[in-house]
């Protein structure tokens, strides 16, 4: 009674100083509350708000490429303005947000509910640039934020330094050939960063070199240097050149430079004894980026390491010291913007806070069913002929694929753009034909720049649409987008190509450092190209074929930006180079990726660049079964390799029996697994592959790299380290949680914790967690056609839920109940599997009678790739709930 009467006190008292204002305004304009005399907060909703900082009251305004006109809208928000002093508290139903007047700052943001404070800012910094693309002045801009020091950060794009939770680490975010920049960061406290600012941007810029910046000499900058560390606790080294710092004076800041042209970084700490950390190294990789961060673990207060480092690029190795937390925070600069332009977006847990990103930026809509089946890639199919047979060979062998992709040079001697050389490809509409009645689907890449010789190239120039000193298209004019979108129209869609590979759309070699485009500045829409140049054939494909390949438009893309799964984009790794090392980095890549908020991620499965010996070479050949294996557990599962016939049969018949029954049939068993959970990538804004602190948010996941859930119901655990002169059979292991976990092959139930994991090498790497469903298809040569006949495995241990989404797989009409929407259920208590009544009104060519092979899974029952032979009960379901009860296991 006393808490009550205590409340309602506390009520009555705040009543007389503040309001609960319900949102009035129209309905595509956010409500806005001015503080400071340059500040502002708009509110998007109850949990997503827009921060504004001027650098000075007359501040310029701007429009977003990243964030859709609208989709921070007032919608009906309750939110309450009141003041104390000289703060002002705007409050929602899940935030409470404190603003001083007097600094122009955002004094915390508030969990409404548990009142934790999830973040601080401390400063934001305007220090005046000449911008050189425009010849005006502009700002280089920084907001910096205190947060709890225990937190793991993560997102803002996919890169290639190799380790997950950026908390503290220097990050250049810059577009490159392996890199793509998303500047959306997540942290382990559920809430999320949103920097609305497309110029070159650095997270945590580093200060203090230990060696400066300079030229190699002889090639070559090696050498060691004393450390002594400040505090105890993890440190960033940091290899590439520096960033302007704020307070240096005025002037055009260095343009950033398109990768390092290096080969080779080695950046090792020594402590006392044999201690040795190797913090980063790059041996022989093709793209390195233009820098390297990583992270030398555990260091302690007071002690003398040596650092030794080699590198052969220019560059200077830079320190990062844990007590960045409590000086500096965590900080953010841009090269170049107007304001200070911020979303800060809280849902209470990590993975809803990914979903209010999207929200914000758009839905990733869901592809045609043929996208998640296997792609079959190579640089480069060089005839009509070629593609033909390798599509045959593929059906001849009864291997599964759904897609084919044609590469460059395809235009021949007419010159680089989207046209057919006749010699070559004689009739391009009839070998779209043959593979459409394969039921293959096809894809071409198309680049952004255009040979000088081309009547592309000559119509882009003739308008101005051209960027200055390059052969890249303006991708920023909206005219020029439509253009593009017409050359592939004509050369392409016209004649049935289902997608395009959008290749170098960072641009490569960025033409638009400090040169003009449509929109201003190409330096202060540095990043953003990749978002634009997707949105064009979107943009086309929606508008002229809504009922074909404009329906549910995928595109495979070499970059990308805030806002681009919208636009039915997927993200692929750029060329990377066939090694341990760089698969190791490609699941890291993975696992970031989708924790910035990006739901489709793909790679050149067994890597680009590989050795001249692969088709022979034992060691290439586990190499790439194990990337194979990866691969499984990928939104996009697609295989590439530059000057390489990567069609499996040319490795042998041993590594396309493995590769095929590991990974492939895997893929396409686990097809209606994959396809709902990509449904509710859509519908419930929900991350398929998933970082293990989604899941289990405990500090001992927060650096977990090498792992991941795919889906609620799969533990992906990737062997990804060089065995040396062994086989790659197993791994250590960390099973999180508190349920059991079951060997995916053998159906051991194993308990929590480390441990050392084996797996055959036909055996792709995995577990299932206890208290879990898994549905399963047979194994089909494609996807076209939706199969009468699942598996149903049950994982026991606890409750289990789980909802199977079809509809026709090629149209939008999903959008308008044509589904069928099935939940499964298993009850522990009572050992019951109970599967709902059919839910939607039905598709074409749904199948009115399911054949469900029910499995509960034990030790050798219900494992590993193959269809169960001998499932313990097989139901038939016409659409109503039945009720399967498992009888008692006599052994």
């Amino acid at each position: 009674l006393a808490q009550v009467v205590g409340s309602a006190m506390t009520l009555l008292l705040r009543s007389t100083l503040c309001l609960w204002l319900p949102l009035l305004s129209p309905a595509d304009s956010p409500a806005v509350v001015a503080f400071g005399a340059r500040s502002e907060v708009h509110l998007c909703s109850d949990s997503i708000l827009r921060i504004v900082h001027r650098p000075s009251a007359a501040g310029v305004e701007k429009s977003s490429l990243i964030v859709p006109e609208g989709n921070c809208k007032a919608a009906s928000i309750n939110y309450n303005v009141s003041t104390e002093g000289d703060l002002t508290i705007l409050t929602t139903s899940t935030l409470r947000v404190t603003l001083s007047n007097s600094k122009d700052s955002v004094e915390s943001f508030e969990d409404h509910r548990s009142k934790k404070i999830l973040l601080k800012e401390r400063s934001h910094e305007f220090v005046a640039v000449r911008d050189p693309a425009v010849g005006k002045g502009s700002f280089q801009v920084e907001q910096s934020w205190f947060s709890s020091t225990d937190e793991a950060l993560y997102g803002g794009g996919s890169y290639q330094n190799g380790f997950v939770n950026f908390k503290n680490a220097p990050l250049e975010m810059l577009q490159f050939n392996t890199e793509a920049v998303i500047p959306f960061f997540l942290s382990s406290a559920g809430y999320g960063l949103l920097w609305d600012n497309s110029a070159w941007t650095f997270l945590n810029p580093p200060s203090r070199a230990l060696v400066e910046p300079g030229p190699t000499v002889a090639g070559w900058r090696n050498g060691s240097v004393e450390f002594v560390p400040e505090t105890d606790g993890d440190h960033f080294f940091y290899v590439g050149l520096s960033f302007p710092e704020p307070g240096s004076g005025s002037g055009s800041p260095r343009a950033p430079r398109f990768g390092s042209s290096g080969k080779w970084l080695s950046v090792e700490v020594l402590g006392p004894g044999d201690e040795r950390q190797l913090v980063q190294g790059w041996s022989q990789l093709a793209n390195m980026p233009s820098s390297l961060t990583g992270r030398a673990s555990g260091l302690k207060a007071g002690v003398a390491y040596r650092v030794q480092y080699s590198w052969d690029f220019e560059a200077g190795l830079f320190v990062q010291s844990p007590i960045l937390a409590k000086t500096s925070g965590t900080r953010i600069r841009s090269a170049f913007g107007g304001i200070v332009d911020y979303y800060f977006v809280y849902e209470g847990s990590m993975s809803a806070s990914l979903g209010a990103y999207r929200t914000l930026t758009g839905a990733a809509p869901l592809y045609g069913r043929w996208t998640y089946g296997f792609w079959q890639c190579k640089e480069h199919y060089a005839t009509q002929k070629q593609v033909l047979d390798a599509a045959e060979g593929f059906r001849n062998r009864s291997i599964p694929v759904d897609a084919i992709v044609q590469d460059w040079h395809y235009w021949g001697d007419l010159g680089w753009g989207p046209q057919w050389d006749p010699k070559v490809y004689p009739d391009p509409t009839a070998m779209v034909s043959q593979l459409h009645a394969q039921d293959m689907h096809f894809m071409v890449s198309v680049w952004s720049k255009f040979d000088e010789k081309t009547s592309f190239y000559k119509e882009m120039l003739a308008n101005g649409w051209i960027l200055k000193n390059s052969t890249y298209y303006d991708a920023w004019n909206p005219r020029a987008r439509e253009l593009f979108y017409n050359f592939s129209e004509k050369s392409h869609f016209s004649r049935g190509v289902d997608s395009l590979w959008l290749d170098a759309t960072e641009p490569e070699g960025l033409p638009n450092s400090n040169e003009a485009c449509f929109l201003g500045s190409g330096n202060a829409l540095m990043n953003s190209y990749s978002l634009v140049t997707t949105q064009a054939i979107a943009d086309g494909l929606r508008k002229n074929y809504p009922n074909a390949q404009g329906s549910r438009v995928f595109s495979l893309t070499r970059s990308a930006f805030a806002g681009q799964q919208r636009t039915g984009a997927a993200l692929w790794t750029g060329d990377t180079t066939a090694s341990w090392d760089s698969l190791r980095r490609q699941v890291v890549s993975s696992i970031n990726y989708q924790l910035s908020g990006m739901p489709y991620w793909s790679q050149d499965i067994g890597g680009f660049f590989r050795p001249h010996d692969q088709y022979d070479s034992s060691s290439y050949k586990d190499l790439m079964i194990r990337w194979f294996q990866f691969g499984v557990f990928t939104p996009i599962f697609r295989v590439h390799g530059c000057g390489s016939k990567t069609e499996l049969w040319n490795y042998g018949a041993e590594t396309m029996t493995v590769v095929n029954s590991s990974a492939v049939s895997l893929r396409y068993r686990l097809f209606p697994y994959i396809y709902s959970g990509f449904w509710r990538v859509e519908t419930q804004h929900y991350t398929m592959l998933r970082a293990l602190v989604l899941d289990f948010n405990d500090p001992q996941v927060y650096n977990v790299a090498d792992e991941f859930m795919f889906g609620d119901a799969l533990l992906v655990t990737p062997i990804v380290e060089d065995p040396g002169h062994a086989r790659p059979l197993s791994r250590e292991v960390l099973l999180p949680g508190e349920r059991d976990w079951v060997h995916f092959h053998t159906g051991q139930r194993l308990k929590p914790g480390r441990l050392n994991a084996t797996f055959a090498m036909d055996q792709a790497p995995a577990f299932a967690r206890s208290g879990s469903i898994l549905v399963l298809g047979p194994v089909v040569q494609n996807l076209a056609s939706p199969t009468a006949e699942l598996e149903i495995r049950i994982y026991t241990g606890s409750d289990a839920k789980f909802t199977l989404f079809e509809d026709d797989g090629v149209s939008q009409r999903y959008r308008s109940g044509e589904t069928s929407i099935i939940s499964f259920e298993w009850k522990e208590d009572t050992q019951e599997l109970v599967v709902g009544e059919r839910q939607g009104a039905g598709y074409m060519n749904m199948p009115k009678e399911r054949k469900l092979a029910v499995v509960w899974v034990r030790p050798g029952h219900g494992v590993g790739t193959a269809a169960a032979t001998d499932a313990d009960q097989v139901v038939t379901y016409r659409g109503e709930r039945i009720v399967v009860k498992r009888e008692e296991l006599v052994v």
